[in-house]
């Protein structure tokens, strides 16, 4: 019946559509929310919003290699934790959601890579009022050269994986998947001045190597940045 599936297929894309508006206006929170109370399609939703920004944060946090293959695992196992966190986890405003997701992601990533000789002591990080002050400043300006766009990103991967990991996780979280100074303190699990520390420490060194790496013709632009 050519009438049947035709319906079924209407049916199904308005469907489709719908749960993009649904995804589109509901927030993190209320995903949760709705996941707690047995709404099993809203975790569904949870997971397409972050699959990718999470993926990728693991892939370049995990980038060495004697982690790397670890990455895949860790994912898995980060989003069976938000499962089971049903009931558990409780939201406490606008960002928070993501906030705990990168805390799993990165409380089990430091577990894989804890060894006896790591720094320990980077949560205690002094929050001095005139580092925090200059970790206010602007990130960084712009580059700009004949260099293509896949030379300098390539460059910037680099320095960045080469970055202590104290650094690297803030800059990650930061830089490249878009969260707040406060979703960046509640994923790590420091305070936000911490957070702005590690920052504003961490933006100094990659500016610094990626600029060393382009060569002499940025001598000049170099000391025109006060750092």
């Amino acid at each position: 019946m050519p009438g049947v599936s035709n319906l079924e297929a209407l049916s199904a894309s308005y469907m489709s559509e719908k749960a993009q508006d649904i995804k589109i206006a509901l927030s993190d929170e209320d995903l949760w929310a709705a996941f707690t109370e047995g709404e099993e399609s809203a975790y569904t939703l949870l997971y397409y919003r972050h699959a990718d920004r999470l993926y990728s944060y693991l892939k370049m946090l995990l980038s060495s290699p004697k982690f790397r293959s670890s990455a895949d695992d860790i994912y898995q196992e980060t989003w069976v934790r938000v499962f089971q966190g049903r009931g558990k986890f409780t939201s406490t405003g606008t960002g928070s959601f993501a906030g705990w997701l990168f805390r799993i992601a990165h409380n089990l990533s430091v577990s894989l890579m804890r060894r006896p000789h790591t720094v320990t002591n980077f949560n205690e990080l002094p929050e001095d009022s005139k580092a925090l002050r200059t970790a206010s400043v602007p990130a960084y300006d712009p580059l700009s050269d004949n260099r293509s766009v896949d030379e300098v990103l390539a460059i910037l991967h680099r320095v960045v994986d080469e970055l202590p990991m104290p650094f690297k996780e803030v800059y990650l979280l930061s830089e490249f998947e878009h969260l707040s100074i406060e979703q960046v303190a509640e994923a790590i699990g420091i305070t936000k001045g911490n957070a702005k520390v590690r920052l504003y420490r961490a933006r100094q060194v990659v500016r610094e190597r990626v600029l060393s790496e382009l060569g002499e013709e940025f001598d000049e632009a170099r000391s025109d940045i006060e750092l």
